[in-house]
């Protein structure tokens, strides 16, 4: 966490378009909740770089298989990108449960 906001990350295969959406969509979509946050996208691949950044990892479901959830650890996963109301509603629950002093 970084100071008063959470750190939210965004994954998909390549880091561009998809995850890109997926941020766009909950940026949206976390205001209506009062979550501060701070957003960040990339690549499967790249994950790795920015995992102990990270809060809450926003991955692609299929993207999943032989991902090792770490402890603590705070991962959700999507199959429709473009649900952005659902998926700020799961990241509302666990910044609830977890991270209440990143609502405003």
């Amino acid at each position: 966490m970084d100071g008063n906001k959470i750190n939210i990350l965004f994954i998909c295969g390549n880091g561009m378009g998809t995850s890109t959406m997926m941020e766009i969509n909950i940026k949206k979509a976390l205001q209506p909740y009062g979550i501060r946050a701070n957003l960040q996208h990339t690549s499967l691949g790249q994950m790795e770089s920015l995992r102990d950044w990270a809060d809450i990892i926003v991955i692609l479901k299929n993207l999943t298989k032989g991902l090792k959830v770490r402890e603590g650890e705070h991962v959700i996963e999507v199959v429709n990108i473009m649900d952005g109301k659902g998926i700020s509603a799961k990241v509302n629950d666990i910044v609830e449960e977890f991270f209440p002093e990143a609502k405003a």
